[in-house]
């Protein structure tokens, strides 16, 4: 995966996710009682956990070592 498609699918899935999260708000009710949307979620949470490696792997790829300050603990 390059770096422009990974982020490109992290911006998706994270916007998918986040209209959930809206509608859920707007409707006052937990992810629980959304049986699919709940499961949406989970599958976009899974994807972007992943996509998450991916990136830090990426990002290492292209500034090597000791670049990173705020997760370098992570």
């Amino acid at each position: 995966m390059t770096l422009e498609t990974t982020l490109n699918e992290i911006v998706e899935l994270s916007r998918a996710e986040l209209h959930i999260v809206r509608k859920r708000a707007e409707e006052k009710t937990p992810a629980r009682e959304h049986g699919n949307d709940f499961h949406e979620m989970q599958r976009s949470a899974d994807r972007l956990d992943h996509l998450a490696h991916v990136l830090r792997k990426l990002h290492d790829e292209e500034f090597g070592s000791g670049w990173r300050h705020a997760s370098a603990q992570d």
